[in-house]
């Protein structure tokens, strides 16, 4: 008995440790971009928890780059090697935006206008070879993917009449990138659109999707009147893909967008006006069918929500209210605990900050043209932050 234990004891040594040390050694803020980054957009983690993807302008590796390119930040590099780590993915004059990736973290899903003309398309490409595949070839536009954790579903928007039905608007798609054909792209009469379905069936806006760990939730934001309850303006649904069954989350007067849900898919955030010239950020639980607000400061915009990656218990938003009474001005950024019912401030810099995203429990990023680092910082930059190494204190 003393032998097994032992041997186990050695394997358990043997193997390494990754999830559990890099929050112990990334530092508290990272600078990812330097001052002359252009104009960043459509940041997010990928699936892997320790990658930033992100597009942008400007040439930020060396290679006289002027076009929108794909990015992608490795974590994990950067602390090992002490190097920048930044990684362009796309060539080309495409225009090419938005990517996103899944556990699997080594296919990104973007879109593109191949080529430089013609309709926007969704594309993969290979972080390592550089391959490239087009996912859709529709007459219109598709884009905005999201990939789900797992890797193997991308939601996206498309103005495109994919599945040949007649119906016109945008509409939300779910594609099963296992079965897509990289031969025949979408609209592929040839396999009969094999690994494609259409979420939504009503003419109208209908955006923003984003979908849970194997594509059985979708949420996503419409101005159509999808359930046939003359609903007005833009609102926040739900499809489970499981059942075929779709939910209507907001219920305000003023419209709601910005759907996220965490992997597991039991909750959706989103942001919501309220009417008086403010926006809250709106909590749905699934398992009891209910919305509650988050925030409640009135006038103030709360917006951007984004759930941690690990768990979907904490979530963070930016604001421009003071939450907690602390004199706080600007825009910051804020994490909410779920479980715990608890809020606590990560920012109070001047100058503005946007666009966040969380990783795991430890890691968040946004953007900002403030001096975190005390490096005469001015121009929209893409920040990283290490909240082990944060705690109960806010920066700068």
């Amino acid at each position: 008995m003393t032998r097994i234990v032992v041997c186990l004891l050695a394997i358990i040594l043997l193997v390494p440790v990754h999830a559990t040390a890099w929050h112990r050694k990334t530092p508290l803020v990272v600078q990812i971009t330097s001052h002359s980054a252009g104009a960043i957009m459509h940041q997010s983690w990928t699936g892997a928890r320790y990658n930033v993807i992100f597009d942008s302008d400007a040439d930020l590796i060396g290679n006289d780059n002027t076009t929108r390119q794909i990015f992608l930040y490795d974590l994990q590099e950067h602390d090992r090697t002490g190097l920048p780590a930044l990684h362009q993915l796309t060539t080309g004059d495409g225009d090419s935006q938005r990517g996103t990736s899944g556990s699997r973290d080594q296919t990104i899903v973007y879109d593109t206008r191949p080529g430089g003309v013609g309709p926007r398309q969704i594309y993969t490409v290979d972080r390592f070879s550089g391959t490239t595949h087009a996912v859709t070839q529709g007459d219109a536009d598709s884009l905005n993917p999201k990939v789900d954790h797992s890797g193997q579903f991308v939601v996206f928007e498309s103005d495109a009449d994919l599945l040949g039905s007649g119906l016109s608007g945008t509409q939300v798609y779910r594609a099963d990138l296992d079965l897509a054909d990289p031969s025949c792209p979408y609209p592929c009469l040839a396999n009969g659109n094999l690994g494609l379905i259409r979420v939504t069936n009503k003419v109208g806006t209908s955006r923003n999707a984003v979908a849970s760990k194997g594509g059985k939730a979708i949420a996503f934001e419409s101005d159509a009147d999808l359930l046939n309850t003359e609903a007005t303006g833009t609102q926040v649904y739900l499809f489970d893909a499981t059942v075929g069954t779709l939910t209507r989350l907001s219920s305000g007067a003023g419209p709601s967008r910005n759907p996220t849900l965490p992997r597991n898919g039991r909750l959706v955030a989103f942001e919501s006006d309220d009417g008086s010239g403010g926006t809250q950020i709106m909590l749905y639980r699934r398992a009891n069918g209910t919305a509650q607000p988050l925030t409640s400061s009135s006038g103030a915009q709360s917006t951007r929500p984004s759930f941690d990656s690990a768990s979907g218990r904490t979530l963070i938003f930016v604001s421009t209210g003071d939450l907690l009474g602390t004199g706080s001005t600007g825009t910051q950024v804020f994490r909410h605990d779920i479980r715990a019912g608890t809020l606590s401030q990560i920012t109070n810099a001047p100058g503005t900050i946007s666009d966040p995203s969380y990783s795991s429990i430890y890691f968040v990023t946004f953007l900002a043209d403030t001096d975190l680092l005390r490096n005469g910082n001015t121009s929209v930059n893409l920040f990283a932050v290490n909240l082990f190494k944060l705690g109960p204190t806010v920066l700068p």
